[in-house]
């Protein structure tokens, strides 16, 4: 293919960009390499014409995610690698105390408003009681979520006391 014309002001080269066309169907990856789904969209501002973000399908998400452009750190003509851990994903992974006990599972997640911040989550222990553990108790999420020590972890089983 020859070389287009350029008729630029103040933006790059053409070869400095990268063709959002060929972006749809390239995968989508969390900060930490998971592949989140891969992109169906890509939403752009019409004012701006500046990208606000990407809708998401397939993999481990089982509706459509609109991500927005705040949460992309690196976007290449392979994929878009963001710069968080989604939160919506923890569902169903193991809660743990901070002595290693196994509280349940993440039946729940809820957000501050539309971002990527939790407010706490829904957990469900063995027996099937539902109870709500505030982000502030949790220590940190990786495979399972963790909870921090002074967290007063309620009672597993009917027979277990509160210590």
């Amino acid at each position: 293919m020859k070389e287009p014309h350029s008729i630029l002001k103040t933006e790059r080269a053409l070869h400095k960009t990268v063709n959002l066309k060929k972006l749809i169907g390239k995968r989508v990856l969390s900060k930490g390499g998971k592949i989140i789904g891969k992109i169906s969209e890509i939403r752009i501002n019409p004012i701006s014409l500046n990208i606000e973000g990407i809708l998401v399908k397939g993999n481990i998400i089982k509706k459509s995610m609109y991500i927005g452009r705040s949460y992309f750190s690196h976007l290449s003509p392979e994929a878009i690698i963001l710069n968080i851990e989604v939160s919506v994903l923890i569902k169903n992974k193991q809660v743990i105390d901070s002595k290693g006990r196994i509280i349940g599972r993440i039946k729940e997640v809820v957000r501050k408003g539309t971002g990527n911040d939790l407010k706490g989550v829904y957990v469900r222990s063995l027996f099937s009681r539902k109870f709500f553990i505030p982000e502030s108790e949790i220590e940190y999420v990786n495979k399972s979520i963790v909870l921090k020590p002074k967290y007063n972890a309620t009672k597993k089983y009917f027979w277990q006391s509160n210590k």
